[in-house]
């Protein structure tokens, strides 16, 4: 798993911790992957997908979430968001203050929880 993410135009680097990684019950041909995401002002995700469902919480500060064509979502601590397998998003901390986020992917085994979106 990569330990940083790059916005397209340069923003602050994400820093992205690996907590677990494990095979989800029944389903041999998914895998649960959580991590902790370190969000510094300015830094983003830039637009990706994912191969299956992302689970987000929100711990520290803020995170703006757009889903393409949909108006972007403020979420603050404590509040939690889902984004389905091959929707087109993106995240962002436009805020002053750095964010943290517990994120819980279920993809397909041995696929990146996340794709960039090339355009």
């Amino acid at each position: 798993m990569p330990n940083t993410v790059m916005h397209a135009q340069e923003a602050p680097k994400l820093k992205i911790t690996p907590l677990q990684k494990e095979p989800l019950t029944g389903q041999p041909d998914k895998e649960v992957v959580a991590l902790i995401v370190e969000w510094p002002p300015g830094s983003g995700t830039g637009l990706h997908t994912h191969p299956g469902d992302e689970y987000t919480t929100v711990l520290e500060g803020e995170v703006v979430g757009r889903k393409e064509g949909s108006e972007a979502k403020t979420y603050t601590a404590g509040q939690s968001y889902h984004n389905e397998p091959g929707v087109v998003h993106e995240a962002n901390n436009k805020a002053s203050t750095p964010a943290k986020t517990f994120n819980v992917f279920v993809v397909e085994k041995g696929k990146p929880v996340s794709e960039p979106v090339k355009r």
